[in-house]
């Protein structure tokens, strides 16, 4: 009866620490998909341009991909369209765009370049860019052009975090204008933009969006 007794109990502790252990995966995944009102930023080493895209370098490659705030405003981006290996990129080009249904942004990368390789997992999932936009969510790499620059104004550490606070206040605004109220998530302190908070604006919002936020370019530099 005692032997029953204790691997009852060692039953039911190991349900429970199942149970727990699933709780808290769950706990995190929400957490990575829906993050707090603060968005956390870019890792070290990574740089993000003004029309919301990043690079990294890795040996002399540009890793390139889109930033938190796209993955909090846009949510479940249904597809990606992406250039070709062997084609060339710039930031004068709306080489790639992210789409819901008929739904687009069009974005430029952040470096001129030659495509070395197209993430397929990415295309295949393209949850990936939403759960993880610094990682496994990366777009393209590119072997940069010598012979041409990066977009000069770009952001890292504090810096792009306060920037994409900022990114955040003028997204806002701009739903305010143009969303119904369902675009934002009831919260104490006023509310915050909710994860897809673009999925419920028409079309007309969307193409505004896209000129506020992801065809911004540095602007040229002046010359004497």
């Amino acid at each position: 009866m005692t032997v029953l007794l204790m691997l009852g109990m060692i039953v039911t502790f190991l349900t429970a620490d199942v149970i727990v252990r699933k709780l808290r995966a769950v706990r995190e995944e929400r957490r990575s998909v829906q993050p707090d009102g603060i968005l956390s930023g870019p890792p070290e080493g990574i740089r993000l341009a003004l029309n919301h895209t990043w690079m990294r370098m890795e040996k002399g490659v540009a890793v390139i991909g889109t930033d938190e705030f796209l993955a909090r405003m846009m949510g479940a981006v249904e597809s990606f369209m992406l250039p070709d290996v062997g084609a060339t990129v710039a930031p004068a080009t709306l080489d790639i765009a992210l789409a819901h249904g008929d739904r687009r942004v069009r974005l430029a990368s952040p470096v001129a370049g030659r495509i070395l390789e197209v993430n397929n997992a990415l295309l295949h999932n393209p949850m990936l860019a939403r759960r993880d936009p610094y990682g496994s969510g990366w777009l393209l790499k590119v072997r940069p052009d010598p012979a041409q620059s990066a977009t000069p104004c770009s952001f890292t550490g504090e810096a792009a975090r306060e920037w994409l606070r900022d990114q955040m206040s003028l997204a806002k605004e701009f739903l305010t204008g143009v969303a119904p109220r369902t675009s934002f998530a009831s919260l104490p302190d006023g509310g915050e933009v909710a994860e897809g908070a673009l999925l419920h604006c028409d079309a007309g919002a969307w193409a505004e969006f896209e000129r506020r936020f992801t065809l911004i370019q540095a602007p040229e530099p002046v010359t004497t």
